[in-house]
């Protein structure tokens, strides 16, 4: 059986038709951590939710998650107005 590859969409293309309420939110990010960045890390999450006041990242690399815990916790609490951040990583 052979499997249909499915190119990878950017988080920030997948949030607008799945989550439009936080695209305003990640568009503030973006800002804050400056495109470079914003697109190496943020735009290769598998998912982004937020639930009572916590934001969900969930990741494919543990070192994308050591980064973004060490270098970016600050402006994704910002970005969506919340005290926590949790992310997640689930390798392929």
């Amino acid at each position: 059986m052979q499997r249909e590859m499915i190119a990878f969409t950017p988080l920030s293309e997948r949030l607008k038709s799945s989550n439009p309420e936080l695209v305003e939110s990640l568009l503030a990010l973006k800002g804050a951590m400056g495109e470079k960045y914003f697109k190496e890390y943020i735009e290769d999450l598998i998912s982004l939710k937020m639930d009572s006041g916590t934001v969900w990242l969930i990741t494919k690399r543990e070192m994308t998650r050591s980064l973004l815990e060490r270098n970016h916790l600050p402006q994704i609490r910002e970005a969506f107005g919340v005290a926590n951040v949790r992310i997640l990583v689930q390798p392929w």
